[in-house]
């Protein structure tokens, strides 16, 4: 009998770059590494579908052949893969390990009550923040634990962080390209700087995979721009710190409604890269205000403007934010999260 399946949205092969796809990868390549792959098995569920027929099989198999299962469903999967895993284990008892990535899911057990009741019979559902371990434990759920979001970066030593600074300030968006992340309200903010200075004071490129709904939208907004605002594409999350470090501050004016901890955060401050956020959900227990970032009301242009306009006045004032935010980024790598949850593991 092995240790440990991991059942997740791998979507192995593929070059996808949306936060569920790129936290599986992470949590499996850590535990791959630290168990081996004599003791790990990963399941992918991309195929959709094509799983979904084969799904009680595929459940039945890690019941009867693993330890610990960690699974990590997103919307449509864990209606499914909950309620089944949790019927079999009553014959297995099996250790399963719920890993919950964003902050829809307390909504969600408000909206099904199978998968409610479901849920009380894992051993451990791992949520990102505390707004959402809050939330589900007043809805009787004694199996939560808080782990926050990681990414394996490399953290950039304070000898390579900058001293002098020079216009135009390169800013840049880093998060799925999608409305409700708030890159509207970014684009406005440069503009609005840039007219009130009478000069390219800012520029901005967005990174980031563009949502196909909002594909439409996206164009649209790009068609209005001048030069100074640059769509540059995904990167690899991997490679995010060799991009970011050579930017000026990161825009996050996220509203998305199922914003937890988002992981461009942990890329700015492996990057050393102050974050300039909106105070929405888990933003503010993540950013420091002054210290690693600056935070704004949730939805204002207005306010984002005016912290950038008074960072071109004094730019310098951005270092010691920088040197916080490397030395606070060691907190969020996957050696350090996910003891969190190897702890529990049973041996």
């Amino acid at each position: 009998m092995k240790s440990i399946a991991i059942l997740g949205h791998f979507a192995l092969g593929r070059q996808q770059y949306d936060g569920q796809t790129i936290k599986t990868r992470i949590i499996g390549n850590e535990i791959l590494q630290q168990y081996g792959e004599q003791n790990v098995s990963l399941f992918d569920t991309h195929r959709g579908w094509l799983t979904l027929l084969k799904l009680p099989w595929i459940l039945l198999h890690l019941l009867i052949g693993y330890r610990n299962i960690v699974i990590m469903p997103a919307h449509n999967g864990i209606r499914i893969i909950v309620p089944l895993i949790t019927l079999g284990n009553r014959f297995f008892h099996r250790r399963i390990h719920y890993v919950v990535i964003g902050g829809w899911l307390p909504q969600f057990t408000k909206r099904y009550g199978y998968l409610r009741r479901a849920l009380h019979h894992v051993s451990g559902i791992y949520v990102e923040a505390e707004f959402i371990a809050n939330n589900l434990r007043s809805q009787s759920y004694k199996n939560v634990i808080i782990m926050p979001n990681t990414k394996p970066l490399h953290i950039i030593p304070d000898s390579e962080l900058p001293i002098s600074f020079e216009e135009p300030y390169k800013l840049c968006t880093f998060s799925r390209v999608t409305k409700e992340k708030g890159i509207e309200y970014a684009i406005q903010a440069v503009n609005e700087c840039n007219k009130r200075t009478g000069k390219r004071v800012f520029e901005l490129d967005i990174y980031g995979q563009v949502e196909k709904k909002g594909k439409g939208w996206f164009e649209e907004l790009m068609s209005r721009q001048g030069d100074e605002i640059r769509y540059k594409g995904p990167i690899p999350f991997d490679k995010s710190t060799e991009v970011l470090k050579d930017y000026f501050a990161l825009l996050f004016p996220t509203y998305y409604e199922g914003e937890c901890f988002a992981g461009t955060l942990i890329d700015a401050m492996a990057s050393g890269l102050p974050a300039i956020v909106s105070d929405w959900h888990e933003n503010t227990n993540i950013v420091e205000d002054g210290k690693t970032g600056y935070i704004f009301p949730v939805h204002n242009v207005k306010k984002l403007t005016e912290i950038l306009l008074t960072l071109a006045q004094t730019p310098e004032g951005t270092i010691p934010i920088r040197q916080n935010c490397v030395r606070k980024a060691p907190k969020y790598q996957p050696e350090n999260v996910l003891e969190i949850l190897t702890s529990r593991f049973q041996t």
